[in-house]
């Protein structure tokens, strides 16, 4: 075995290795903050995500304790192949024993990027084969492939002729927190919602309405944000709690660990939807959550939603167009504009969207636009700043200070 490739073995034993979270596109300098405050090393920021080092204890940190991780996988051989059969050979000539054994069970998932290979489930076979063959080589026997519990999950990422193998760390994507058990359709995701609510700038001492709720996603990654709980504490199962090095004791030392840094803040976070049977599904959500103490849920209106707070936060989920017709979208994001200048004074008010004909309909200037994805829909987040009075005022109040 080359040099190279031995040297990205180092995880399976003690000390640092590198590591790479990968997120949504936008939340690359969100996601980095959090790895930095949680204490990674040698951090290096790439497009959906951000490369950082450190040791098995901080690999079950990032799983337990990221909130804009989608996964953590780990690099542990990079080549490059212009063909199928160079492919092959690439990835039959890693020493795979060192992970697992013929009796263990395998998932293979390739996204290909290259005009010189096939689809990705192609090449997801063509790596299953060239790794059986190996095992079926030297010892006669083959791990099976399972598709839902394996032991060993393989990432590989095709770009061109630059071939990159993973380990999959956190196995199901990380933005299945395990609380959300009763959604509604085209349900934010959780970790685009934590990206929201960091990138919104919102502070636990400041009231934050979530007026089109649904899920409540919002407001829920926001009170686990403020009290500093674990998103992951919810889940049941990590992929790498199947690996032949994982240390229960270890990973249940850093669960504790994480747990006794949960805070009590009082929060004013108001989870708002003007379906009935969607604040039921809702309050499910909150349950399972343990927040049904922290945050108020309404049914009504967000046009008819009232506050005596002078200031504090909005962040809206409205329809985009795609649960809406097209003709009412005007009109909707028009009254969302002048409910924000009528009501909300003060505050500082964040809309998701993908709609333009809805943005161009606000009749506000928005002071910053973050490009961002829900799913496959290109969005942009707007913040807009409710000035008490009108923005000329501002100046002036600043200048007889």
């Amino acid at each position: 075995m080359p040099p190279e490739i031995a040297l990205k073995y180092t995880f399976a034993q003690t000390g640092d290795f590198e590591m790479k979270a990968t997120t949504f596109f936008g939340l690359e300098e969100v996601l980095q903050k959090e790895i930095l405050a949680l204490g990674g090393k040698d951090l290096v920021p790439f497009k959906r995500g951000v490369s950082f080092v450190g040791d098995l204890g901080f690999l079950y940190k990032a799983n337990l304790c990221l909130r804009t991780a989608l996964k953590i996988i780990i690099p542990i051989h990079h080549f490059k192949a212009t063909d199928n059969d160079t492919f092959y050979a690439g990835i039959k000539e890693i020493e795979w024993e060192k992970f697992i054994t013929y009796n263990d069970s395998i998932k293979i998932e390739c996204v290909v990027n290259s005009d010189n290979f096939e689809h990705s489930l192609f090449m997801s076979q063509k790596a299953k084969d060239a790794l059986v063959d190996r095992f079926r080589e030297r010892y006669g026997k083959r791990p099976d492939v399972d598709l839902i519990h394996p032991v060993l999950r393989i990432y590989i990422h095709i770009f061109r002729d630059e071939i990159s193998v993973n380990i999959d760390a956190s196995g199901e994507l990380l933005y299945k927190r395990g609380y959300r058990t009763d959604t509604n359709k085209a349900p934010i995701n959780e970790i685009l919602a934590a990206g929201l609510v960091l990138l919104s700038g919102w502070q636990p001492h400041k009231q934050l309405i979530d007026g089109m709720a649904g899920s409540g996603t919002i407001a829920i990654e926001a009170a686990l944000i403020a009290n500093n709980v674990p998103p992951g504490i919810f889940r049941k199962e990590f992929a790498f709690m199947r690996w032949k090095n994982y240390d229960s004791t270890l990973f249940d030392l850093i669960t504790e660990s994480a747990v006794n840094k949960i805070k009590e803040n009082e929060l004013d976070i108001i989870a708002n939807d003007i379906y009935e049977p969607t604040v039921k599904k809702m309050q499910t959500n909150l349950k399972n959550a343990k927040l049904t103490d922290i945050i108020k849920t309404t049914n009504e209106s967000f046009f008819d939603i009232k506050t005596d707070r002078k200031n504090g936060f909005v962040i809206l989920n409205p329809p985009y167009g795609e649960r809406i017709e097209k003709q009412q979208i005007e009109e909707f994001y028009k009254q969302i504009g002048d409910k924000f200048k009528k009501d909300f004074a003060g505050f500082t008010c964040w809309i998701i969207t993908s709609s333009d004909e809805g943005f161009k309909s606000i009749g506000l200037r928005p002071s910053r636009k973050i490009t961002l994805f829900n799913g496959s829909l290109e969005c942009k987040f707007l913040k807009f700043e409710m000035y008490e009075g009108s923005k000329k005022d501002q100046y002036i109040k600043k200048e007889t200070l």
